[in-house]
């Protein structure tokens, strides 16, 4: 048995912690928000401002005998089942992000108290003494404990009702770090950083806000569970609003499509519910920090989204989606760094729900993306129908281009009749199938019928191959040509739209093989575009094989 000496834990310990745990100065705000949630808090607020921080809440607060646990490192008294801050560390998110820290808290049964930390003390002592063994000057002996270093520089004091009157807490962060000010008083970072973060209310111009909260409330009472969100306001220096979940209506193209849900179970487990909105343009999520799905503890973000891609086996669905997985069982608890969970055989069998929920979120997209795949060839076989007809006369006595317009009839024919096979056309658009399919075959069966009777009066009829046909395609004059739009404005722009991650060489030889290859063999602008979207058929197509 060895004896622990209070000198054998340095003081330099805090200062790695906190650098390790908390390398964003943002993830300060997080932990103190987090506490205060623990503290049953409802309302928050923020304000930044010159070079101070003030987080307020309206939390059961804390008693001086609470306030003195507090300070505590690595021991909590938080359940883990029901908290979100049971590391014991978290009171020190800020150690080099201000020089003081105050903490000021009245329970209704207590006179208000004052914690106070003199970080930039702390700091000053860890600073002198590595200069000293980077001189070559240290001694041993001489080098401060951690327990000494909290002792010289943090004090509790029992105040007066009148220096704080309101029951809860509040946190002040004095002397903030002028580099770091820098970053934190942007208030667009600030706040979409919060947005992503933290437990937040979802927002009034997300059309399925409501519907999402109300279904996930629903499942959590049926399973014993809370699913609890806070009201947090954003003040810096004179900018301030309340804060909402980042999704809104305009994160989609044109709209999102309503949310799919799941339930995360494996067996008597239930780890909470899944939900996720996909683009109803069929196309990636343009907000490259929202696209996917993101991992939820008691509505604190685990990990990235990026993250969770591997899980997915089609990558452009994942990009196409916006989606968080609610996580709500107790003992699936986070890891220090709030990247995973911490391993344990109910992580493996989260995991295992979670994959399943990748498939059934991969599925609904591709059944979605086929079910509008063939509306669109619903559609563009009625309007390629339409014209043909409206330009029967002017066709009916040129052989070649009647077998041309044949040959894209039969083509419209075998794909609606394979997506029909495959029962992906959607019930309410079945009808219009059937109705098109119908005239294709009349104008088959008339189109055939005039050319056996020209092929009687000339029987030295040359008959394209398909290649020929395609080839003149484009040739056929139409009285009203169809504009195309301009989605894209090179190859690059094709990739990034697909949500493919690729490195800056890959990206320059792209730029060549597009201006040096695509752009020459393109006869003018609108060829140009119909091979970008061509291109970026089938990427998409070798991507959901």
């Amino acid at each position: 048995m060895i004896n622990i000496k209070k000198s054998d834990i340095g003081g330099e310990i805090i200062s790695i912690l906190t650098k390790g745990m908390y390398s964003d100065p943002r993830d300060a705000l997080r932990e103190y928000v987090q506490n205060a949630i623990d503290a049953d808090a409802i309302n928050i607020s923020i304000k930044i401002r010159k070079n101070n921080i003030i987080i307020e809440d309206d939390g059961f607060g804390m008693s001086s005998e609470i306030m003195r646990k507090a300070i505590r490192i690595g021991i909590s008294d938080k359940s883990p089942k029901e908290k979100i801050g049971f590391m014991g560390i978290g009171i020190y998110s800020s150690f080099h992000l201000c020089d003081k820290l105050d903490i000021y808290s009245k329970t209704t049964l207590n006179s208000p108290n004052r914690l106070s930390f003199n970080f930039k003390a702390m700091r000053d002592v860890l600073d002198f003494q590595k200069e000293e063994r980077l001189n070559n000057d240290s001694d041993e002996t001489k080098l401060i404990a951690l327990q000494e270093l909290l002792e010289k520089n943090i004090s509790l004091d029992t105040l007066e009702k009148s220096d704080y009157v309101n029951n809860g807490t509040r946190v002040e962060m004095i002397g903030v770090n002028q580099d770091f000010y820098r970053s934190l008083s942007k208030f667009e970072e600030v706040s979409s950083y919060l947005e992503q973060t933290v437990p937040l209310p979802f927002n009034p111009n997300f059309k399925w806000g409501v519907t999402i909260s109300d279904y996930i409330n629903k499942i959590c009472v049926k399973y014993k569970s809370v699913f609890k969100l806070i009201n947090l306001n954003l003040q810096i220096n004179e900018v301030s609003s309340y804060l909402y979940r980042p999704y809104k209506d305009e994160c989609f193209e044109p709209e999102p499509l309503k949310p799919f849900f799941y339930e995360l179970k494996n067996g008597k487990d239930f780890f909470g519910i899944a939900w996720g909105c996909l683009n109803s343009s069929r196309s990636t999520i343009k907000d490259k920090d929202l696209r996917g799905f993101i991992i939820k503890k008691h509505g604190f973000s685990i990990g990235k989204r990026e993250h969770l891609l591997k899980y997915f086996v089609r990558q452009t669905y994942f990009n196409r989606y916006i989606g968080e997985f609610i996580v709500v069982h107790p003992r699936l608890l986070p890891n220090a760094p709030r990247n995973d969970f911490e391993f344990s055989p109910l992580r493996i069998s989260f995991y295992e729900s979670f994959n399943e929920a990748a498939n059934y979120f991969n599925d609904e997209a591709n059944k979605y993306q086929e079910y509008t795949k063939s509306d669109e060839e619903i559609d563009k076989a009625i309007d390629y129908l339409k014209e043909k007809e409206a330009q029967w006369n002017y066709y009916a006595d040129n052989s070649e281009r009647l077998l041309e317009i044949l040959f894209e009839i039969r083509r419209f024919k075998n794909g609606l009749k394979g997506r029909k096979d495959r029962k992906n056309i959607v019930e309410k658009r079945i009808h219009d199938c059937d109705s098109i399919l119908k005239r294709l075959d009349s104008f088959d069966k008339e189109i055939t019928t005039v050319i056996e009777k020209k092929k009687k009066k000339k029987n030295n009829l040359k008959i394209k191959n398909e290649d020929d046909i395609i080839k003149d395609i484009n040739k056929i004059p139409q009285k009203a040509k169809e504009n195309i739009e301009n989605e894209y404005k090179s190859l690059l722009d094709v990739i990034d739209s697909l949500g493919l991650n690729i490195h800056e060489d890959i990206k320059k030889i792209v730029q060549i093989i597009d201006e040096q290859i695509i752009q020459v063999n393109s006869e003018n602008k609108q060829s140009y575009y119909i091979e970008l979207k061509r291109i970026k058929n089938c990427i998409e197509e070798s991507l959901e094989d």
